[in-house]
């Protein structure tokens, strides 16, 4: 494949940054030019013409979606799931407060993060962080309804707190099998060499674990 002839490839910003990083790790003899400009030129050759970037790029934005946007055949997806799990929390708020009272601590700590959700990144490592601590505030306002519930009112809380755990479960299965197997895949290509140094160039970071750091 031959490029048009007015076509050229400039390398600045971040790349250049990154080249002159590749270029400070070479062995001393190696810094020297012309053996550091052919290193670098390499380099550019195998980032831009070669299976490295363009493949790379690729890998990440598909681990990405995922995450992000990608769903079944039915329509259910990690960020779908999140949704209904913030309606399950909602419903069982309600709920408890009919129970607990509308000044409840417990309630109030749930309430507070359903709305905190709305404005969370969604990136594997923020959505994590709130989700870990509203699971734990579900669970403690759960508690705190069910002791102090009976009849049909502990049926209704118990039959929504089934509902927030089933899904909890669905995520968690979801996110292992799909999302956290690729991202795991993609952190292991990128890692090696020289997909380490070519990565940066094409803005192929680190694919985030659904996890605490």
């Amino acid at each position: 494949m031959e490029l048009e002839q007015n076509e050229t490839f400039e390398i600045k910003g971040p790349q250049l940054e990154v080249l002159g990083q590749a270029e400070s790790k070479l062995p001393a003899p190696a810094r020297k030019r012309p053996v550091a400009v052919l290193f670098l030129a390499v380099m550019i050759a195998v980032s831009v013409f070669g299976i490295g970037g363009a493949r790379l790029k690729g890998k990440y934005n598909n681990v990405v979606s995922i995450y992000t946007e990608e769903s079944d055949r039915h329509g259910n997806g990690i960020q779908g799931d999140f949704s209904v799990q913030m309606d399950n929390a909602a419903n069982l708020t309600r709920q408890c407060q009919k129970i607990l009272g509308q000044d409840s601590a417990e309630c109030a700590a749930v309430s507070g993060l359903v709305a905190q959700w709305e404005t969370t990144p969604r990136t594997p490592s923020a959505q994590y962080e709130v989700i870990t601590r509203l699971n734990g505030a579900v669970d403690a306002m759960y508690s705190a309804a069910k002791a102090a519930a009976s009849g049909e009112d502990l049926d209704r809380v118990e039959g929504l707190d089934a509902n927030y755990v089933s899904t909890q479960s669905i995520l968690e299965r979801e996110i292992a099998q799909n999302y956290t197997t690729a991202a795991q895949e993609y952190n292991q290509l990128a890692g090696s060499f020289p997909a380490s140094l070519i990565a940066p160039l094409w803005g192929a970071g680190e694919a985030e674990l659904f996890a605490a750091p």
